[in-house]
């Protein structure tokens, strides 16, 4: 017997979820997430950080949130995290743009 599904998850009170997608396609997901208030995250954000990456990769990295930085770019990983994860890439001989 397969188990069974988890419950889906609730938004904070006062808040809500956006419709979600159907399809698995990145673009519809990305403007869901633009509509996304299920927390507090989007009350002093400009903008959503959706993320970035080639769909092939083999490894991806998933920050807890958007820094200003990264808000203001509205990019991943260029603000203070982003410049350590870029140290702890190097000093591991990882080029970031071919992971």
């Amino acid at each position: 017997m397969p188990d069974p599904e988890p419950p889906a998850p609730t938004p904070e009170p006062g808040h809500h979820y956006p419709d979600l997608p159907e399809t698995k396609a990145l673009g519809a997901w990305r403007d869901a997430a633009a509509h996304c208030q299920a927390c507090d995250l989007w009350k002093n954000a400009t903008q959503t950080v959706f993320g970035e990456g080639r769909r092939t990769a083999n490894v991806v990295f998933v920050g807890e949130q958007p820094g200003d930085k990264e808000d203001i770019a509205g990019k991943p990983f260029v603000g203070p995290a982003g410049r350590v994860l870029d140290e702890a890439l190097e000093a591991a001989g990882i080029d970031r743009d071919t992971v």
